[in-house]
């Protein structure tokens, strides 16, 4: 008997770990979630937290009565019928596709897949491009990322055409040289801010006390040590004290939003409005736009008119993304 095959997808960033299990036919079983798995920062905590988030998944497996229709099943109505059975699922049947943090980073990259694993196969795309393939169903679009880090691409190819050539990236280089306007750097520019205030060369202000509260310091030196170790996740756990501070009217806070907000809107332009002398991107200002990750509710209102109107909401996720495209890899070859 030939053993039956699954695929995981996985969205894996900065702070967390989101799975999604399906049966080889596409019906989704069950979802999960763990820690960090962001390659960038630590390939084999990464590869951890997405065993363990696979584990849960395998765990969560109920019997299906009435199954959606899956990304990958999209004008293929007949595909959503198979019933899903519930066999004691192993890691050794599991095709992973990860969308990961730091993918687009090629050391990081290779680091990560030459780490020992019990998967069945292991494919690896960016979390940017695996969020912006399941947003746009794996058509033509573009996508920002705000959350911990952040990131956008564009992606001009089709459905049936998912190679790196067909992506255009702006940022997610990580902290502390990249990723404006994200959590991580919310929370690195508050640090700053705190310490400018700490030496009396700027005015007390609600986000200076909002962090020296949350991080229980009263003097710079104690801030300095605190902080000495932190990496994007440490500083995007101090993201909501800046937006809270921001929401009460805090100008320090505001200030920092709105240049957030201004960054994201030059990306968005350049991402969406034709490019001179690119001509492989002559269609670009007439694409849909996705705004995704934890803060994407607090830019949006911020946005400029022109992206507000190409703003639409995800077709559907990047875990559902990753195993879309790793199942495409495995028909083109």
């Amino acid at each position: 008997m030939v053993e039956q095959s699954y695929y995981i997808g996985v969205d894996g960033g900065g702070t967390h770990c989101r799975v999604q299990l399906e049966d080889e036919h596409g019906n989704v079983l069950s979802y999960a979630d763990a820690g960090s798995a962001n390659i960038m920062t630590n390939a084999a905590a990464a590869m951890q937290s997405i065993i363990d988030a696979s584990e849960k998944a395998i765990s969560a497996i109920k019997p299906i009565s009435v199954v959606d229709k899956p990304i990958s099943a999209v004008d293929k109505p007949s595909s959503a019928t198979n019933k899903p059975t519930n066999p004691a699922v192993k890691l050794s049947q599991i095709h992973l596709a990860a969308g990961l943090a730091g993918a687009n980073i090629p050391s990081a990259l290779n680091q990560f897949l030459s780490l020992h694993h019990p998967f069945k196969s292991v494919t690896v795309i960016s979390d940017l491009h695996a969020a912006c393939l399941g947003a746009h169903n794996g058509y033509a679009g573009a996508l920002i990322i705000c959350g911990t880090g952040s990131a956008a691409t564009v992606f001009t190819g089709t459905g049936t055409s998912t190679n790196s050539h067909n992506f255009k990236d702006k940022g997610g280089y990580g902290l502390p040289i990249s990723d404006n306007a994200s959590g991580g750097w919310l929370g690195l520019e508050a640090v700053k801010h705190s310490l400018l205030v700490f030496d009396e060369l700027i005015p007390h202000s609600l986000l200076f006390a909002s962090i020296c509260d949350n991080l229980a310091v009263s003097n710079p030196q104690q801030l300095v040590t605190k902080v000495a170790g932190f990496k994007g996740r440490e500083f995007g756990a101090l993201a909501p004290s800046v937006v809270a501070a921001y929401k009460k009217g805090c100008a320090a806070a505001g200030a920092l939003i709105q240049q957030g907000a201004s960054y994201l809107n030059d990306v968005g332009q350049t991402l969406t409005c034709k490019a001179p002398n690119e001509k492989t991107f002559t269609n670009n200002q007439d694409l849909p736009l996705c705004l995704v990750g934890g803060l994407s509710h607090v830019y949006q209102p911020l946005l400029s008119a022109d992206l507000q109107t190409r703003l639409i909401e995800p077709k559907s996720s990047p875990q559902a993304g990753a195993i879309q495209y790793a199942k495409q890899q495995v028909a083109l070859a």
